[in-house]
């Protein structure tokens, strides 16, 4: 994050700046006398944002994401002992005033959020059925990281690279473990060997909610086809020999080149699953799947296995209850018999 070249916001900023003829450090508007220059250009950069200025004629970001973008720009700032835009002074605890003002209108004005709709397990069989015995190689990896993205509730960017700098570690071929029973497995063994594997543990390095170091274990689902153990052991192997740094994902195409499945392929996959299991008619908007649809289908799974939000939380590694938005109510199995137990009569005592 020392390096902000890779940064989408920050390249934003730069166009932004430089447009209005000052360094995107702002080196000349430095110092208390400064203080309301700088403030009146991160605002006018909120604007620029919110209306769409920021990139030819492309949408106006969403009030989150612009009070992102001002956090991340003004970051990157502070890291080099510069002045923040956001505070009036240094040790200010609050941002100023008109800045978080600005960020609240525009979060209220944004329409009703619309999160990707979770997918059926049926789903990530299907799609593990039909990739599992394909002989192009991308088709191959893709299917294995869906089935992993499935089983541990992964965000996307946790299983592919991005052109964008960003906060999160993607899984390397050295934050995977398989075990057989207590011993754990050569991550660079044969196929063979690899399949025998009955446990996987994977370590997140660094994630979106800044929590470092993080472990998820599973057991195998003693399903040939729809396993995250097999699937990881799949993804390993295709990595065989290369350097502990690998990412999962990696794999080489049929002349030799080295290449990494992308989170457009992911989404891709999902949404041809979609069409061709036909989830239009189960009540699915195919422009609501994406690939955080894995996550939040990998959470309806274990709610309607009727495991408690706790396990749910764990698994998905949530330090607070926005994990309860995966656990959509418009999913009908969800409350089944609910109507039923209710119509059943009862009396009870009011003491109070």
């Amino acid at each position: 994050m020392d390096n902000p070249s890779g940064n989408r916001n920050w390249r934003l900023w730069t166009r932004f700046a430089q447009y209005c003829g000052q360094d995107p450090y702002l080196l000349r508007l430095q110092g208390p006398d400064f203080a309301m220059e700088r403030g009146d250009l991160f605002m006018a950069f909120g604007r620029s944002l919110q209306k769409g200025r920021h990139d030819g004629d492309g949408p106006g970001l969403s009030g989150t994401a612009i009070e992102t973008a001002l956090r991340e720009c003004a970051q990157f700032m502070v890291r080099r002992k510069l002045a923040d835009p956001r505070r009036q002074t240094p040790g200010q605890p609050l941002l100023n005033p008109d800045i978080s003002a600005l960020c609240k209108r525009y979060k209220t004005e944004d329409p009703p959020p619309r999160p990707q709709m979770a997918v059926p397990s049926a789903l990530i069989y299907h799609i593990a059925a039909s990739f599992a015995t394909s002989t192009i190689r991308k088709l191959h990896i893709t299917g294995n990281l869906i089935i992993m993205a499935f089983f541990f509730l992964l965000r996307v960017g946790e299983y592919t690279p991005s052109s964008d700098q960003r906060q999160t570690v993607p899984l390397r071929k050295k934050d995977i473990r398989l075990w057989r029973g207590a011993e754990q497995l050569n991550n660079d063994a044969d196929l063979m060997t690899l399949l025998s594997a009955d446990n996987v543990t994977i370590c997140l390095e660094n994630q979106k909610n800044g929590d470092r170091m993080s472990t998820v274990h599973h057991q195998t689902s003693g399903d040939a086809t729809l396993d995250p153990v097999r699937a990881v052991a799949h993804l390993l192997f295709a990595i065989r020999g290369m350097p502990d740094t690998t990412p999962l994902g990696t794999y080489h195409s049929t002349n030799g080149r080295v290449c990494h499945v992308r989170a457009s392929a992911i989404l891709a996959a999902v949404r041809l699953a979609a069409l061709q299991c036909n989830l239009v008619a189960q009540g699915y908007d195919i422009s609501r799947i994406g690939t955080h649809s894995l996550r939040s289908g990998g959470a309806m799974a274990l709610k309607l296995a009727g495991y408690d939000h706790d396990m749910i939380r764990k698994l998905g590694r949530w330090n607070s209850d926005t994990y309860l938005h995966y656990i959509q109510s418009q999913i009908g199995e969800l409350t089944a018999g609910v109507a039923r137990s209710m119509a059943r009569l009862t009396w009870f005592r009011n003491v109070g």
